[in-house]
């Protein structure tokens, strides 16, 4: 029997990293496969390679017995692929009915007929119907788009990737952003879908993942891990250590360091991308002089967080950040950035054509200072001392990680934020960035990271606060972090 999707050594790389690397895949018909893995494992880029928005460096992508590796994605929707993204896509003053018609009527190759009322094409006004009914959207078919929960979107945008008649339904983070009660029935319709199409989904919600699939593939780096039965998965040693990063870090601890009075205080933060409220009621601070680990699994809030500290998302009402007890909430960027906060995002973002020493300047020529050497680099990140000269995109991904967090280092920061900053990396670059964030605490700069790997705040955090769902569940103190971390395991592992 031929498989409905097959994959063969699928690759694909970005200015010299390689996002996926000689993946194979089959899927048969039926079922729910969910992806998971951690941050930079190469999820997303996958499903853009399945769905034809993204072009293999190599590989085969077949499909239904037909190779469709360089199909365009709108070929590959006709053959029966249909995808939803992660943030979702419906027009908003269109009604639901109106808004599933679009497809309905495209396939029906009735687009053109904008004269007729769609009550008046019997035919299309079922299959409408029908498919509303399908999502359990039927008695909200004459809502506007706009007017629908964020749960009730999810489903609309469902509704019209089934439009097409797939066979294969791709779904991307499908609960992203939901509060419990929206998850579940949302969660009730895509287990009834699996009856009449099979479905792939990426997700971060392991208790999405292990209530909803028949199948996990675990990506790591941008390979296959593990592919196996939930509970194989879950019970699986490779598995459970790049989750928790139990391999990697080295176990030298960092050393009791004297804290002064907060520095970040954190109130009511409250959060999100239009309907979907990703932050919820997050308070903790951090004082002056700590290391401290902001833990949990991909998609619980952490970057959005981070972004929401450096002014990048705008918190919503009632939200308080404070920095040296003073409001920076709701502050532009470059004025959080001018009082003393630099963020480092997870991908980095250093500039490509600029060499690591120009790349280095940008900052301190925007201040017109910085206390910050090129030697003192150096000594923080000894692999960045012989390559000033190279171009941002001759260098290795850890090269650029150290390179990010030089950079941010030469706004002359009193609050340095780190998005995953262990992501990725080698022993030997997570063996120096522990030194490193001890030499950047030396010189007085408290940190903040965000990251899924324990052991790695083990090695460098003063304590921990971990996110579950976009709220703050948990709270480590070192000794925590040190001994028995049995809850932490919980709530970090898959």
């Amino acid at each position: 029997m031929t498989a409905l999707l097959q994959v063969r050594g699928l690759r694909k790389s970005f200015a010299g990293f390689t996002a996926v690397s000689g993946v194979d895949l089959e899927l048969e018909g039926g079922g729910v496969t969910a992806v998971i893995g951690p941050n930079g494992a190469g999820k997303t880029t996958f499903m853009n390679l399945v769905t034809g928005k993204l072009s293999p460096d190599a590989g085969r992508i077949a499909f239904a017995g037909a190779d469709v590796t360089r199909l365009s994605a709108s070929a590959r929707v006709h053959a029966g692929m249909a995808l939803t993204f992660q943030v979702t896509n419906v027009f908003p003053l269109l009604t639901a009915e109106e808004n599933v018609a679009v497809p309905v009527l495209a396939r029906a190759r009735k687009s053109l007929e904008p004269h007729r009322r769609l009550d008046s094409m019997e035919e299309v006004h079922a299959a409408v119907r029908n498919l509303l009914a399908t999502v359990g959207l039927a008695d909200r078919a004459s809502l506007a788009a706009a007017a629908l929960s964020h749960g009730d979107r999810r489903l609309l945008e469902i509704a019209l990737a089934l439009a097409s008649g797939p066979r294969l339904l791709l779904l991307d983070e499908p609960t992203a952003g939901m509060g419990s009660g929206e998850r579940d029935r949302v969660l009730a319709q895509i287990r009834n879908l699996a009856a009449q199409v099979t479905i792939l989904l990426v997700e971060h919600d392991m208790e999405v993942v292990f209530g909803l699939a028949t199948r996990v593939v675990v990506l790591h780096q941008g390979k296959v891990l593990a592919d196996g039965a939930p509970q194989a998965i879950r019970d699986d040693a490779r598995v459970r250590e790049i989750y928790l990063g139990e391999a990697s870090v080295p176990s030298a601890s960092a050393p009791e360091t004297a804290v002064g009075a907060p520095l970040l205080e954190v109130e009511h933060l409250e959060a999100g991308y239009g309907l979907a409220h990703v932050l919820h009621d997050v308070s903790f601070s951090v004082a002056r002089g700590e290391i401290v680990a902001l833990l949990g699994r991909n998609g619980v809030g952490k970057t959005t967080a981070l972004r929401s500290l450096a002014g990048l998302n705008r918190p919503w009402r009632g939200s308080a950040v404070r920095l040296s007890g003073k409001s920076i909430t709701g502050e532009a960027p470059e004025r959080i950035a001018a009082l003393g906060v630099s963020y480092v995002p997870d991908d980095r973002r250093i500039f490509s054509d600029l060499t690591a020493a120009e790349n280095l300047r940008v900052p301190a020529l925007a201040l017109g200072r910085s206390r910050w050497t090129h030697e003192m680099i150096g000594a923080l990140f000894p692999p960045l001392a012989t390559l000033w000269h190279r171009k941002g995109r001759h260098l290795s991904g850890g090269e650029q990680k150290m390179l990010a967090i030089a950079r941010a280092l030469m706004a002359d920061p009193t609050l340095l934020l780190l998005d995953e900053p262990s992501e990725g990396l080698g022993p030997l670059i997570v063996r120096i960035l522990v030194e490193a964030l001890a030499g950047i605490r030396a010189q007085g700069v408290t940190v903040l990271l965000a990251d899924q790997n324990l052991m790695f705040a083990r090695a460098v955090a003063d304590r921990a606060l971990v996110m579950e769902r976009g709220r703050m569940v948990h709270a480590a103190a070192r000794a925590e972090l040190l001994g028995d971390h049995s809850t932490l395991q919980r709530l970090l592992a898959v």
